[in-house]
């Protein structure tokens, strides 16, 4: 009898819950009700800054932008990566952080993320470590991430797909690295980063060359 009070009373403490478990614990505290980012951030502050970074993407991953979103939260990815790279606590601005999130949208990005990380919390695990063990390597991916919010956050018109997906995959693959300690999905990050980088290049350089041809038969 007394072995099995001790099997039941203590010496392991519980396990942790997974991050999609989290993230689906933000409807419990909102039954129907909007809530604010700042609710948000409290409730996932303790996995830290990537677990946030990973929940603000989900927008990014849809088909079709949800109008509204695109500003504030790229802006928020980049100043959560901002910190990171400089090894600072976490900071977001008030206007920010008062932001509301209807429940109907909580719920939809909820959905998306638990979904996306579960299917992902299979496959991530701790490997090629070094690569964040290197000096500097955790700063270069929050300038990294950085950069992906300032992507995400470009006006760029609807007509070109994929515009907000790539980077948001970079910035998710990067975070999750981070998270959970493994280099793959840390390569993986930077391989979207390069491809979405390229990708937003090059609509920028077809934009200008249109707009000069434009000007030009205008003026011609």
């Amino acid at each position: 009898m007394g072995s099995s009070e001790q099997s039941s009373g203590g010496g392991h403490p519980p396990q942790a819950r997974r991050l999609s478990e989290e993230l689906e614990s933000l409807l419990e505290i909102a039954p129907g009700r909007p809530m604010t980012l700042r609710t948000v951030v409290e409730h996932l502050h303790f996995r830290g800054l990537p677990a946030l970074i990973v929940l603000l993407c989900v927008p990014f991953l849809f088909p079709v932008a949800i109008p509204g979103l695109s500003i504030p939260f790229g802006v928020a990815i980049a100043l959560c990566g901002l910190r990171l790279g400089l090894g600072h606590n976490f900071w977001m601005p008030e206007f920010l952080l008062r932001r509301e999130i209807s429940y109907e949208l909580l719920q939809k990005l909820v959905g998306t993320a638990a979904r996306f990380y579960r299917k992902v919390e299979k496959l991530v695990r701790p490997r090629m470590h070094f690569l964040q063990r290197w000096p500097g390597m955790i700063n270069l991916m929050g300038f990294m991430i950085m950069i992906g919010g300032i992507l995400l956050s470009l006006p760029i018109p609807p007509p070109f797909p994929l515009t907000n997906t790539i980077p948001g995959l970079a910035v998710i693959f990067m975070a999750l690295g981070i998270m959970e300690r493994d280099g793959v999905c840390t390569l993986i990050g930077y391989g979207f980063a390069l491809l979405g980088l390229c990708y937003v290049g090059l609509i920028f350089v077809l934009g200008a060359a249109g707009a000069q041809q434009l000007w030009q038969w205008l003026t011609g």
